[in-house]
């Protein structure tokens, strides 16, 4: 058993120092042979690996991996889980309660067969808080909740990302434009949102646009704090500029930036009580604001009567695992005068593998 060991923990070792996945601070991962002595050993503190065999039912074909869960100690802790595909290969469909790494992400592409080789020895890594939540992923692969949830990283990814991912759908997704409307007393207006691509969700019902009724105080038809939208575009530009902030510091530079950037408390408190629950964990994220130029040509607002200030602040957060530098832009707080409308917004790159690298 120590031989067997001794080898497995080599294999490790090698694949991980081709792949490019960060080395384990834990020299020999322990090689467990179920789940069950899994959870325990990461419990304990203890690197361990796993091999598994998974079946990608619509290709018919089996996927061999380990997977590698390594407890994080120090300051910043979790349980990093490294998936590593070891072969592919044709197989009759098999049941198994053992979740693939690749059928999810295959799901809407093309010429996976064709090109299936070129994941042996790509590995991808997450990392999660708990260590029931690490073996749980362990033993179901990735799948669309993971995706949503979890930053993907890896070689396996930069694969997917080449060879794939023109092949499937990608749209970008803006979440939670919020518009708030402040007329100087109460009035009827019109709001119509001409996107580069197809609104995917609206509130209150938009039709073929908003037809409100809005007073002083902000409130929209007696009940609505805002017009709520989200839409899916055809293409995104970003700017140069930018900021890469440390995750544990982001709820501070909302509380500096949002109110210089033109937010009153109430709209700043609303946009954190979104994004801080959508922004999941990593090192730092790089923050962009979308531009002018781009919101005007892909998501431009009509309202009528037209506003005498508008304020858009529509975000892009990509997730980054080492700090870079970005030259930060100029903020300049616009003054609110006459009727005033307010909007933010974002995209978060860290919600699909195909746009999260």
């Amino acid at each position: 058993m120590r031989n067997k060991i001794s080898i497995a923990a080599l294999t490790v070792l090698m694949i991980l120092a081709v792949t490019g996945i960060k080395s384990f601070a834990q020299d020999s991962p322990m090689l467990c042979d179920s789940y069950e002595s899994l959870l325990k050993a990461v419990k304990d503190g203890i690197t361990a690996s796993y091999y598994k065999t998974a079946y990608i039912k619509k290709y018919s074909m089996a996927e061999k991996s380990l997977v590698t869960i390594r407890p994080i100690t120090g300051e910043k802790q979790g349980y990093d889980v490294t998936f590593t595909i070891l072969d592919l290969y044709p197989e009759s469909l098999s049941s198994s309660d053992e979740g693939s790494v690749l059928g999810f992400m295959m799901e809407n592409t093309k010429g996976f067969g064709k090109n299936s080789g070129k994941f042996i020895n790509t590995s991808c890594m997450l990392t999660t808080e708990s260590p029931e939540g690490a073996v749980e992923i362990a033993k179901g692969g990735i799948t669309f909740s993971v995706d949503m949830i979890y930053y993907i990283s890896g070689n396996l990814v930069d694969v997917y990302n080449k060879y794939f991912k023109n092949s499937s759908p990608n749209n970008t997704v803006v979440k939670k434009p919020a518009v708030y409307l402040y007329p100087e007393k109460n009035m009827n207006v019109s709001v119509k949102v001409i996107v580069n691509g197809h609104l995917t969700v609206t509130e209150p019902d938009y039709g073929t646009g908003w037809n409100v009724n809005a007073s002083p105080d902000g409130i929209i038809d007696g009940k609505y704090d805002y017009l709520f939208y989200e839409a899916a575009l055809n293409r995104i530009d970003l700017p140069d500029e930018g900021w890469v902030v440390e995750y544990n510091k982001i709820e501070k530079w909302f509380d500096e930036t949002l109110p210089a950037m033109g937010l009153n408390k109430k709209e700043t408190e609303q946009f954190k009580e979104y994004w801080l629950k959508d922004l999941k964990k990593a090192n730092y994220y790089e923050i962009k604001l979308l531009g002018n130029e781009f919101l005007e040509n892909n998501m431009r607002l009509d309202i009528i009567p037209a506003p005498e200030t508008l304020v858009r602040l529509n975000f892009h957060f990509k997730p980054v695992y080492v700090k870079t530098e970005l030259k930060a832009p100029e903020i300049k707080k616009i003054e609110r005068k006459g009727f005033t409308v307010i909007e933010w917004g974002g995209i978060n790159s860290n919600e699909q593998l195909t746009i999260n690298n």
